[in-house]
């Protein structure tokens, strides 16, 4: 069927990723800003079936599905059977291959034994902890509703209910946090042995609890000189534990790199089920109605639930490439750019890309261009460089 589009352009065409939003959880933290809400109205069933409806409505393309995730929120507050159902439904309508990467996300106070083996046996083989932090002072500031000891049971018992590839959020650089509790955090992570470990700074977004804090001076927060330190005191002790520094916020040991995350920084199509979830499939970006009851409702009369969508150019679209790409440590490769977007692109940004190698934010290397060590730090202002 696709037989004379490149495989760069089928990639970007086709999707073989899927992600369903579950927005409940229960509680919210201090820090959130994603599209989540208190488990409540609506209840689990009814969300459930507006998204294996919306499922069924979507037009599956030539091949199965090679990564899934299912992220919130916290999916697992689902329950075993409920989340069965919603795989099957991706299963029956467009395919999952054999070999695929399923990941499910979930929070330490969440998880059982129970409901830990059978979503092994149903079909997830990947887990993604939230643990944030394994000091009980900083989970209470950020609101979370698990404390250490939960979050360390809650990887040992995945590691024994069969989760080999497992998965766990830090972050840093939260109030009243020091480089010696940062570091104790990383120590405690390693000590636990997941295969993946994902970092983040702290981000005071507006309209959470933590914004209000900071508008009011309320939150003591780690300087600028820290917040380096910390970003780069973790990098020098996972790899030297042997995890590989792959993506800017992402450690991983060898064979164990987050195959759906890929997809998105190499900016390749995917599908987006569930209330607020974005889709990019055949070059148009669209997103779901976000409110929860909105959702449900369209899905229920029979509707898409789009709530906007764009047909990006090629110019938006390689910008947004170039963009997401250049957060992974191997770069962009031109060739496959080229191949894609069918233009030289190092000659297109000759400008842009001279100017940022004399700010030694970039480099080239065997045909690739890649963040330096100070562009890390500085790869927002990279990013702009390369958008129309």
């Amino acid at each position: 069927m696709h037989g004379r589009i490149s495989s760069a352009a089928r990639q970007y065409l086709y999707p073989r990723a899927a992600y369903v939003h579950i927005p409940f959880c229960v509680s919210k933290c201090r820090y959130c800003a994603f599209n989540s809400i208190v488990s409540g109205e609506p209840t689990f069933e009814t969300y459930a079936a507006a998204v294996v409806n919306e499922i069924k409505m979507s037009e599956p393309m030539s091949e199965p599905l090679d990564t899934v995730y299912f992220g919130g929120g916290t999916p697992t507050v689902l329950g075993a059977e409920t989340l069965l159902r919603l795989l099957d439904a991706l299963k029956s309508r467009i395919g999952i291959s054999r070999d695929a990467e399923v990941t499910i996300e979930a929070n330490p106070d969440t998880v059982s034994a129970g409901l830990l083996a059978a979503l092994r046996q149903t079909g997830f083989n990947r887990l993604s902890i939230g643990v944030q932090s394994f000091d009980d002072n900083l989970l209470a500031v950020l609101g979370r509703t698990h404390d250490s000891c939960s979050a360390v049971r809650a990887v040992r018992l995945a590691g024994d209910c069969g989760f080999d590839n497992i998965s766990i959020d830090l972050m840093y650089a939260l109030p009243t946090q020091t480089l010696d509790a940062w570091q104790s955090d990383l120590e405690r992570a390693l000590q636990v042995e997941p295969k993946h470990i994902s970092l983040y700074e702290l981000s005071i977004e507006e309209g959470t609890p933590f914004a209000k804090l900071y508008a009011e001076n309320g939150l003591d927060l780690p300087s600028e000189d820290d917040r380096i330190e910390m970003y780069f005191m973790a990098r020098r002790m996972l790899e030297r534990s042997g995890y590989e520094h792959y993506e800017i916020s992402n450690f991983a040991i060898e064979g164990y790199r987050s195959r759906h995350n890929q997809v998105y920084w190499r900016n390749e199509a995917y599908y987006g089920f569930g209330a607020g979830a974005s889709s990019y499939i055949e070059g148009v970006r669209s997103t779901n109605e976000s409110d929860i009851c909105g959702y449900i409702s369209l899905i229920s009369s029979g509707e898409k639930s789009v709530a906007y969508s764009e047909k990006l150019g090629v110019k938006d679209a390689l910008g947004e490439t170039l963009m997401l790409g250049l957060r992974m440590l191997d770069g962009v490769n031109f060739g496959y750019l080229n191949e894609r977007f069918g233009l030289d692109v190092e000659m297109h940004y000759s400008r842009e890309i001279s100017d940022l190698i004399g700010r030694e934010l970039i480099e080239l290397s065997n045909g690739c261009m890649k963040l330096t060590e100070s562009g890390l730090l500085l790869a927002n202002e990279v990013a702009l460089a390369f958008m129309p």
